[in-house]
């Protein structure tokens, strides 16, 4: 914007001399449209402010986008002084114009906006002329003097001061668009030096910025008001409010006066009954606005309020698809993990990208201590700063956005950086992490200095927390069961330092359960010394979790009790198998593989051991031999806990030094890949290729060619158990 100003004494040559330094300026600037009118409405002023005001007078001229503005400042603060006054007929006759001049009703005939205002310094007289082609298609203007040669096409006579307004309506603009464009033309037409426009939150009871012109962002980004402020329940019918003075406004005006404006003028956007926006226009001079001005902004007030409503409401429907969009997201991505560790990583990710600049989740264990989870900030370079002054201040609850660290507060902790106080200075909230009244954790969201946190995310993050929570909760939940599971399988199968040392056997076992770490599973092993005999079993319950286990723990202490008083395998087939059927309501059957070992020719004799066995409906253990070859020893007897007059038999094998002895759970035979299963000549094939590997190396081997058998084949729990006799 160029500007062009200039000092005059109250002397009679001023008026030649004003002229002729505003017409040198229109045409140094190549101002053609509307160059007589302001000429004629300079001379008129300035000859006023020559002959009545009698002080030192300034002139400015300002090139505005579309026009140009000329303001007349004389050094009498007051209205109507008694000697003369500026003259403002609103039916200027001939006779007056012989007497001194047309005055105000001039510059309301000829320019598209004008005013006074006065100070307690000064009085100032301001006129702006738009250029032609803003106002073109309107009908001519009839100028009050004849055109100058060259100076092209006269200005419309009646220039409707909204034109520019109903075009943009029909514009199809975005709404930011669409406001911004409002609040200049505002500006304009009122001759204000600043405008904005407000629109009701959704519940309607503030008002939030959404767009204003001659303001920084610092000053109006943050801006908010209640409704019932600005129009109290008791006031009349909501109308167009004239603020002469803003010095003495109320509070929530302060953010203008702090921006040098002093009067104000605002109007409602009203739609069906209900004020839905605020749209003002402020000027740094006092009492600039009178009733025409205001009168001038509610008919643009009204012009607008039905498209921005309606702009508003499908912003808000976009918002809120976007909005659910990012949390049904986000709910997919946090239901996929079962780590409370990631869990609280995915959760500050996914609010930095969408939310915030940057994230903190803390946890709260159950002694309700709490500790940082994690942090991230989208400049990683920030995020040491953030993880420092997090774990030196945490921050408290906070539901309305703010900067969550006072200065005094960072100064007293020695955290003055300035990378941190910049990081501290942005607005933010803490939301507490709850599920079921018991404390999780805290996730807190901040952004950049100077960024705005609009309700419509505030919402968002509430709902995101509820979400975390959730997750939180479950990942909790399934660690606990995780933990209980494990160590309930860890009681039914023998620790491996406690398993006994078998002279002339080298022996190893393996076990993975199929299902979820939560899942305690029904395979089980067992190896143990009693009275001079080895013995061993495997087994295989029908099904998987606590019933299961209870089953799988009844048989383990049946199995280890009999055997220590000494009885027969057979005997304790019997015997586990009534306890079974006295003990289980749920039909869970078991098959299983006992035997005891007892040295050949006595201990140390070095002549094989002797095995009484039984298989009750369990896969019939494999040996082989020294020579490669692999032949399954036993018969295969009823499975235990389905009939009570079963009898089972004892079976007595011989072993060799060099004998490889392999028993197995069904989760090894019946291993499928596709429609093609493994079965008991899979296994045999695998087996008779192990002649001279540890018993280690044998499990590590039939391992290997099950996972190249079927990769990934892994669904039902398997058990293995190997001895080799030396």
């Amino acid at each position: 914007m160029k500007v062009a100003h200039r000092e005059f004494s109250p002397a009679p040559e001023t008026v030649g001399e004003a002229r002729v330094f505003v017409r040198d300026t229109l045409r140094e600037w190549d101002v053609k449209h509307g160059f007589d009118d302001i000429i004629l409405l300079v001379s008129e002023l300035v000859t006023n402010a020559v002959i009545h005001a009698e002080t030192t007078l300034e002139l400015t001229v300002r090139r505005l986008p579309d026009g140009v503005e000329v303001v007349v400042a004389d050094r009498v603060p007051r209205a109507v002084p008694k000697a003369g006054s500026l003259r403002v007929d609103t039916s200027p006759s001939l006779e007056n114009t012989r007497n001194g001049g047309l005055g105000l009703a001039l510059a309301g005939a000829i320019a598209d906006s004008w005013g006074v205002s006065y100070s307690k310094e000064d009085k100032a007289v301001w006129f702006r002329i738009e250029e032609a082609e803003s106002v073109m298609g309107q009908g001519a203007r009839t100028s009050l003097v004849p055109p100058l040669p060259g100076h092209g096409r006269r200005r419309p006579a009646h220039a409707e001061p909204w034109a520019r307004l109903d075009a943009a309506l029909t514009a199809r603009l975005s709404l930011p668009e669409l406001l911004e464009r409002t609040v200049d033309y505002a500006r304009v037409v009122l001759g204000g030096d600043a405008a904005y426009i407000a629109l009701a939150t959704t519940d309607e009871t503030e008002w939030e910025l959404s767009a204003a012109v001659g303001l920084s962002s610092g000053q109006w980004r943050s801006f908010r008001s209640r409704t019932e402020e600005t129009f109290p329940s008791s006031a009349p019918e909501p109308g167009p409010v004239i603020n002469d003075d803003l010095m003495i406004a109320r509070a929530h005006r302060g953010r203008l006066s702090a921006a040098g404006m002093r009067s104000l003028v605002t109007a409602p956007l009203i739609v069906d009954g209900r004020i839905t926006g605020l749209i003002g226009v402020a000027s740094k001079r006092v009492r600039h606005f009178g009733q025409t001005a205001a009168d001038r902004l509610q008919e643009g007030a009204d012009r607008i309020a039905l498209t921005v409503e309606r702009s508003r409401l499908a912003q808000v429907e976009l918002t809120r698809r976007a909005s659910l969009s990012f949390l049904a997201e986000a709910s997919d991505l946090l239901s996929g993990t079962l780590d409370e560790q990631m869990t609280a990583a995915l959760a500050a990710q996914l609010t930095t990208s969408r939310l915030g600049s940057w994230c903190v989740v803390h946890t709260t264990n159950d002694l309700g201590m709490e500790r940082l989870a994690f942090a991230t900030h989208r400049n990683e370079n920030a995020t040491d700063v953030l993880r420092d002054l997090v774990a030196a201040l945490m921050p408290e609850e906070r539901r309305e956005p703010a900067p969550l660290w006072p200065v005094e507060t960072l100064v007293a902790a020695g955290l003055d950086d300035e990378l941190t106080l910049d990081l501290a200075g942005g607005p933010g909230i803490s939301i507490p992490l709850t599920a079921h009244g018991r404390a999780l954790g805290r996730i807190t969201i901040g952004k950049n200095a100077g960024e705005e946190f609009p309700r419509e995310e505030v919402d968002v993050a509430d709902d995101l927390a509820q979400r975390v929570s959730s997750a939180m909760e479950n990942a909790r939940l399934y660690s606990n069961q995780t933990s209980m599971s494990e160590a309930l399988q860890r009681s039914l199968l023998p620790a491996k330092e406690k398993q006994p040392a078998i002279p002339k056997v080298d022996h190893a076992v393996f076990y993975q359960p199929a299902g979820e770490r939560t899942v305690v599973g029904g395979d089980f092993y067992d190896l143990f010394a009693t009275d001079g005999r080895w013995c061993f079993a495997i087994g295989d319950v029908c099904g998987t979790g606590p019933e299961a286990a209870a089953v799988t723990g009844l048989a383990r202490h049946t199995l280890r009790a009999l055997a220590r008083e000494g009885c027969q395998p057979a005997h304790i087939m019997h015997r586990l198998n009534l306890a079974i059927l006295d003990e289980n309501t749920t039909t869970r059957f078991l098959t299983m593989l006992y035997g005891e070992m007892v040295p050949i020719g006595g201990s140390g004799a070095g002549r094989g051991m002797r095995i009484r066995l039984v298989s009750a409906g369990h896969p019939l253990p494999l040996r082989l031999n020294r020579h490669g070859e692999v032949e399954s020893l036993a018969t295969s007897q009823p499975l235990l806990g389905a009939f009570e007059d079963v009898e089972f038999f004892t079976e007595t094998v011989e072993v060799a030094p060099g004998d490889v002895l392999l028993a197995v759970t069904d989760g090894v035979t019946e291993r499928r890949n596709g429609d093609e299963m493994l079965g008991d000549e899979g296994l045999t094939k695998i087996f008779s290729g192990c002649s001279g590997l540890t018993a280690q190396a044998v499990i590590a081997r039939i391992g290997r060619d099950l996972e190249e058998f079927a990769p990934g084949g892994h669904t039902d729990d398997t058990a293995m158990m190997v001895l080799r006799f030396l």
